[in-house]
């Protein structure tokens, strides 16, 4: 069901809406759409696949003109949002415990339904303005 936003998504057995790292994730994959030009680092065995999310950005929102580039490293939108690894600096969006399948199916989602050149569907927490002292105190309490 292309171009509908899934209210209930399961993304994987670990991380469903009710997991207080859904929204971290979701706002993770909401920076990565977003900013023009940014840089995607992952570990050298997933860089195949990181290059698929770069073609699927470019194929789902054609007006985009400065692609993500891929870097190898810890996973990671740099400067932007962490997935999984240590606590980053407070600017940083952080998803403790999770990993590409988790952060790749939220890129994929979004993406399908429009974001981010459409209204509301980012999701819920999309139009917010996003708190990660907040976040970070569900998921660490």
């Amino acid at each position: 069901m292309k171009g509908i936003f899934k209210s209930c998504p399961v993304v994987d057995s670990n991380v469903d809406m009710n997991d207080p790292r859904w929204p971290s994730l979701r706002e993770a994959a909401r920076r990565f759409l977003r900013e023009d030009g940014c840089t995607l680092s992952v570990p050298r065995e997933l860089e195949r696949d990181a290059w698929e999310i770069v073609q699927l950005v470019a194929d789902h929102v054609p007006s985009k003109i400065d692609l993500p580039k891929v870097v190898i490293g810890e996973l990671a939108v740099i400067g932007l949002a962490q997935i999984g690894g240590l606590e980053p600096p407070i600017e940083v969006c952080w998803v403790p415990d999770c990993g590409w399948e988790e952060f790749s199916e939220q890129i994929l989602d979004l993406l399908e339904a429009g974001y981010p050149g459409c209204i509301g569907c980012g999701g819920p927490g999309a139009e917010e303005e996003w708190n990660e002292e907040f976040r970070r105190g569900q998921f660490l309490a």
